[in-house]
């Protein structure tokens, strides 16, 4: 299945594991969705340059994929693809967008997917997901937009999903090694509640980076909080053993209670430039973000 290109040449196209967005060509991003472990996952997301800022199950974390999405459940854990963790099941691909239009921040997809304890277990929740090329794109930055819809698999009434998670539980980017361990992590100005727990480091802010001033590959990677999430993002990040960023609804200290008949909504936006940029372009173009979803 393969989409239309677009006037930047855009052509999105789908096999059966993997989703691919390219530009004359070029991959921009890949998603696997089947054939995986535990969880669909955005496997390698490009620069402008080319640089890939993802990394696939690495010796030390298998289980880190790329950028992900995960969660805990009832108590079962939907990240550590452990014997006791739960499983994030593909069920479809339920649309393609191969250009925008005035319902889509880009070039994308939507899928949904199961949360279930176990392969032949009852689902818990069912999620919604889409991701985004937004047009905020240019040969400078690449820009994308993730949204997950969470409900409760059972309509009954009484039904209810227990979400809490560590502190690092959300939606978590697992670097390239060159990116690792010399990086700065930098926050908006309105960040809040700041602390530490050992390596990890937390704060509540609009948006949270990560630059590396390599001398070959320069690299700033930003995430965006948008408004309408149910609590404002507390960002995890941490340097040592290896760099790691993830945007969290801070589910460890507090749960939720997801009701039957209730939706949680959660809106991302991550962006990558291929250079260290400073804190007025990164707030410049999450201003740009965030009007770009009223549209």
């Amino acid at each position: 299945m393969v989409g239309l290109a677009t006037a930047l040449a855009l052509v999105i196209s789908i096999n059966s594991n993997e989703i691919i967005l390219r530009a004359a060509e070029e991959p921009v991003f890949i998603y696997r969705y089947t054939d995986t472990p535990r969880k669909p996952y955005l496997m390698e997301w490009y620069t402008p340059n080319g640089v890939n800022v993802l990394r696939d199950a690495p010796h030390d974390h298998l289980h880190h994929h790329g950028m992900m999405y995960a969660i805990t459940v009832d108590g079962v854990n939907y990240w550590e693809e452990s014997d006791t963790g739960g499983y994030q099941i593909h069920q479809k691909i339920s649309t393609v967008h191969a250009a925008p239009d005035a319902d889509t921040p880009g070039v994308g997809f939507q899928e949904v997917l199961l949360l279930q304890g176990s392969e032949f277990s009852e689902p818990v929740l069912k999620e919604e997901r889409s991701i985004y090329h937004s047009p905020l794109s240019n040969g400078r930055v690449r820009v994308l937009t993730w949204k997950s819809s969470l409900q409760t698999a059972s309509d009954k009434e009484g039904t209810v999903a227990k979400i809490s998670g560590t502190v690092y539980h959300g939606l978590g980017m697992r670097f390239p090694e060159f990116m690792d361990h010399s990086g700065t992590f930098i926050m908006a100005d309105d960040e809040t509640d700041v602390f530490e727990e050992g390596p990890h480091a937390f704060a509540q802010a609009s948006w949270c980076a990560y630059t590396v001033e390599d001398e070959e590959t320069p690299i700033t990677v930003a995430m965006f909080n948008c408004p309408d999430n149910p609590r404002p993002t507390l960002w995890f990040t941490m340097l040592n053993p290896f760099s790691y960023l993830s945007a969290t609804q801070d589910l460890n200290r507090k749960p939720m209670n997801l009701k039957a008949g209730e939706v949680l909504s959660l809106c991302y936006g991550i962006a990558a430039w291929d250079a260290v940029v400073d804190k007025s372009e990164i707030e410049v173009l999450y201003s740009a973000w965030l009007h770009s979803l009223k549209k």
